[in-house]
């Protein structure tokens, strides 16, 4: 019996090739088939991880550059408001004061270097407070340099990972203590 069976089962696969079904795997155009559909969900897949990692340097950047300009902000507006002598030779590039540095009176200097802006305290070392500015003039003055009741700040600054944003941060500052020193 096991003979007949078998006989039988090559038999039914042996018939005309239009009648016989191999049921052994996949023909070359399935396969081809489904890998290319494949192929267009995986690209898909890393196009939109691609797009979402952009966004997130992008905005981790732009954090970072804000974060800095804020710091530099509030350096700047703190030194202004505790000035007792604004320079009158400051410009629109450069800020020069007398002012309290950890209660004691010394001259400060902001100045733009390239796309840096530059604070020294009594002549020593500058120190970098800012990077990629993207104007050089930062510093305004009311009414006037040589009596200036309010200074003025706006820094503009590029992140780097996205060149086409600039970030701006305005404030002022009224000097509280000019004449008492």
């Amino acid at each position: 019996e096991p003979v007949l069976v078998m006989a039988a089962w090559r038999a039914s696969r042996s018939g005309p090739p239009k009648h016989r079904r191999d049921d052994t795997g996949f023909s070359l155009l399935e396969l081809t088939i489904v890998v290319s559909l494949l192929l267009v969900v995986v690209g898909a897949l890393l196009a939109q991880m691609s797009s979402a990692q952009r966004a997130e340097h992008f905005a981790s950047d732009r954090a970072a550059i804000l974060d800095q300009t804020r710091a530099s902000m509030a350096r700047l507006t703190l030194d202004i408001r505790q000035a007792t002598v604004i320079d009158p030779a400051s410009t629109e590039r450069h800020l020069g004061m007398t002012t309290y540095v950890d209660s004691v009176l010394l001259h400060v200097d902001y100045d733009i270097s390239g796309t840096n802006l530059l604070r020294s305290v009594a002549g020593r070392a500058s120190e970098k407070l800012q990077t990629n500015l993207a104007s050089a003039s930062i510093f305004t003055y009311e009414p006037d340099v040589t009596s200036a009741d309010v200074v003025k700040i706006l820094l503009q600054v590029i992140p780097p990972a996205s060149p086409a944003a600039t970030v701006w941060l305005t404030s002022e500052a009224r000097p509280r203590n000019l004449g008492g020193g």
